[in-house]
């Protein structure tokens, strides 16, 4: 069932989580679960892009170092691969993790170790962006 489907049937919206640190994922999960959305994880970016092509996640938490596929390398197949292209939030303790977001087309993009608070009010805002006076 596609995520719009899901929404207007009441269903949580569903993030898609690609960390391949089992630490770091469990908190993301949690984090995503308390915050009322159906967190789906993937270990790698080959089973990401997988996932994310099958699923059509809401939102997509990204780490940059993963094995089989980078996170620049499954963000540029999915973009590639699909016309949903669900927001993408970057977590990443890289250090040029800012301009690898650019490149993407993250919406935001958080350093490890990671403030969770920030985490979950910028989730929300990449999910549902606030409207610009000009859209109005």
């Amino acid at each position: 069932m596609k995520d719009r489907q899901r929404k207007r049937k009441g269903l949580p919206e569903r993030v898609l989580v690609v960390e391949d640190d089992e630490d770091t994922r469990k908190m993301l999960v949690s984090a995503i679960t308390d915050e009322g959305f159906e967190p789906i994880p993937a270990l790698d970016g080959e089973h990401a892009l997988r996932t994310a092509l099958a699923v059509e996640p809401s939102a997509i938490v990204l780490d940059l170092m993963l094995p089989e596929r980078d996170g620049e390398e499954f963000a540029n197949e999915y973009h590639r691969q699909t016309k949903q292209n669900a927001p993408i939030v970057v977590v990443s303790a890289k250090h040029d993790a800012a301009a690898i977001g650019k490149r993407i087309g993250a919406r935001a993009v958080f350093p490890k170790p990671l403030d969770l608070a920030a985490f979950t009010t910028g989730l929300r805002s990449a999910m549902h962006p606030r409207p610009t006076r000009a859209q109005l």
